[in-house]
C-alpha cells in the first residue's frame, strides 16, 4: 500500500531535553516536533533539514536516522496513512529556552504559522507528545 504522504520527524536533543511546540494561535493542537511533508523527488535527509530550518529557524546539526514508522490515522471520516521517517539532531547552542517562529511556507499554501519552541524532558515529552510523534522516542 502507498502512503498518502511520506514525512519526516526531527528530535532535536540537548542536554537529555526534548525540542517541542505548540502553536499558540491554535491551543486545540497537540504537541509537536519539527517535522513536515517530504516534497516528490526530494531526499528524505534534504527534506528533513530542510523542514526543521523552516520550522525551527535554525540549521540542525548532524542529522541521524533513527528508523521509519508507519503511522495510520482516521481523519473526517478517511483512513490516512503516512510514512513516517525519524531523525536525531543536534541544534545550535544559540537556541534559547524557548522561541517564537512563524513558517511561512506551510504545507498548505496557506497564512504563516506561529510555533512557541521549548524544551521537555526526554521522558515528559514520550507522554506529551500528540499525533503519535512520539513513536521512536525510545531510541533517544
Amino acid at each position: 500500500m502507498q502512503p498518502d504522504a511520506v514525512k519526516v520527524l526531527i528530535y532535536a536533543v540537548r542536554d537529555r531535553h526534548l525540542l517541542v511546540f505548540d502553536e499558540p494561535d491554535f491551543p486545540a493542537v497537540q504537541l509537536q516536533v519539527p517535522g513536515g511533508t517530504v516534497e516528490s523527488g526530494e531526499d528524505i535527509v534534504a527534506a528533513a533539514a530542510r523542514e526543521f530550518e523552516e520550522e525551527t529557524g535554525f540549521a540542525p546539526r548532524e542529522l541521524y536516522s533513527l528508523g521509519v514508522h508507519d503511522y495510520r490515522f482516521e481523519k473526517n471520516g478517511r483512513d490516512y496513512y503516512h510514512q513516517r521517517h525519524y531523525f536525531r539532531c543536534g541544534i545550535s547552542e544559540r537556541a534559547p529556552a524557548t522561541w517564537l517562529h512563524h513558517e511561512m511556507t506551510p504545507f498548505d499554501g496557506g497564512d504563516p504559522i506561529g510555533f512557541r519552541f521549548f524544551w521537555l524532558p526526554i521522558e515528559a515529552a514520550s507522554q506529551r507528545l500528540g499525533y503519535g510523534m512520539e513513536a521512536l522516542i525510545e531510541y533517544l
